[in-house]
């Protein structure tokens, strides 16, 4: 995700600096650009995910009015009192993740978080919010209030896919959302007389290892990082890694366990690909920044983009991307 903060006196850009130094410990986090007194938002608002404003809130309705478009197509805004007290989740709450980002921001400097959306303010899941937080795509958006205005009346949303969608409803979705077996890996959604396709996007893992990293080993590492970011293990569509890799046990065992497909990236493809993260030594050996990173996006197919950029541990280094377009069947 990249961010940019923005703010307009002094106090504002000490507390923007230290929201920006906790965040760059997020994986899931690639970029944090601070802008000072400047309020030209129209290059921010095409190239940001999330925007955090700290500044009045009617300074930033103000800015970013001419600039909206639709709730599945524009960023996340947040607004941030420069005394740091509350944290306001202002736009694109679901599909652009503003609410879920607010609560990491309130958590990460002691803040209130202040979510307004309907779904939300009554301790339930929108079919939005499900569909971005595990990248399902919404084919007929038409149906959101519908959607929406029915899980807060008490029905419940049927969800029907050849897939097991169940870990994606466990916790706050499990009393709202119900799954049954049948279909193919989209998920037909019915609720209240009406049904909504999600079509899922590619979710692929890319892998980097030492030589004879043991299974066990690496296996630990995919379960603990897709913990951390909130994203269950069986969401993961495949394993990536480059073809030097071709004949490491360690890497082919975990893929089998994990009962995902294993894909070798070309060395050449892999150096076409730009990285986030970037190693001297990878470089060096293979000409690319981040194996790990670049199988993943190769994976994912063209105009993907990074969720979880490189992290490492105990000799393995994972990266997760996403596809621009659903998957077909």
């Amino acid at each position: 995700m990249n961010v940019t903060i923005m703010t307009l006196t002094d106090r504002a850009l000490k507390l923007a600096e230290r929201i920006k130094e906790k965040l760059l410990e997020d994986p899931t986090v690639f970029s944090v650009r601070l802008i000072h007194r400047d309020m030209d938002l129209e290059d921010v608002f095409r190239e940001s995910q999330m925007i955090i404003g700290i500044m009045a809130t009617g300074i930033m309705v103000r800015k970013i009015a001419p600039l909206i478009r639709g709730k599945l197509h524009d960023p996340g805004v947040i607004v941030i009192d420069e005394a740091g007290r509350n944290v306001i989740s202002l736009l694109s709450g679901h599909a652009g993740g503003a609410n879920d980002f607010a609560l990491k921001i309130a958590g990460l400097i002691g803040a209130n978080p202040v979510i307004t959306t309907s779904t939300d303010v009554n301790g339930l899941i929108g079919i939005d919010t499900l569909a971005a937080r595990y990248f399902y795509q919404i084919s007929d958006p038409g149906l959101l209030k519908h959607f929406n205005s029915s899980i807060i009346r008490g029905h419940t949303v049927e969800l029907l896919s050849s897939r097991d969608v169940k870990p994606l409803i466990d916790g706050d979705a499990a009393g709202t959302y119900t799954y049954r077996k049948g279909g193919d890996e989209n998920i037909r959604a019915t609720c209240n007389g009406k049904t909504m396709i999600l079509r899922p996007l590619k979710v692929s893992l890319g892998i980097g290892t030492r030589r004879g990293v043991m299974p066990d080993t690496i296996l630990e590492f995919i379960h603990g990082t897709m913990k951390r970011t909130g994203i269950p293990v069986q969401r993961i569509d495949a394993i990536a890694t480059g073809e030097m890799k071709r004949n490491e046990e360690g890497i082919i065992r975990a893929a089998s366990i994990l009962g995902v497909p294993l894909e070798f990236i070309p060395l050449d493809e892999l150096k076409d690909q730009e990285t986030v993260s970037f190693s001297d030594f990878v470089n060096s050996k293979f000409g690319v920044g981040s194996v790990c990173e670049s199988a993943a996006l190769k994976s994912a197919g063209p105009g993907s983009r990074l969720i979880v950029r490189k992290t490492a541990s105990s000799g393995v280094a994972l990266a997760l991307a996403v596809s621009r377009i659903p998957k077909t069947f």
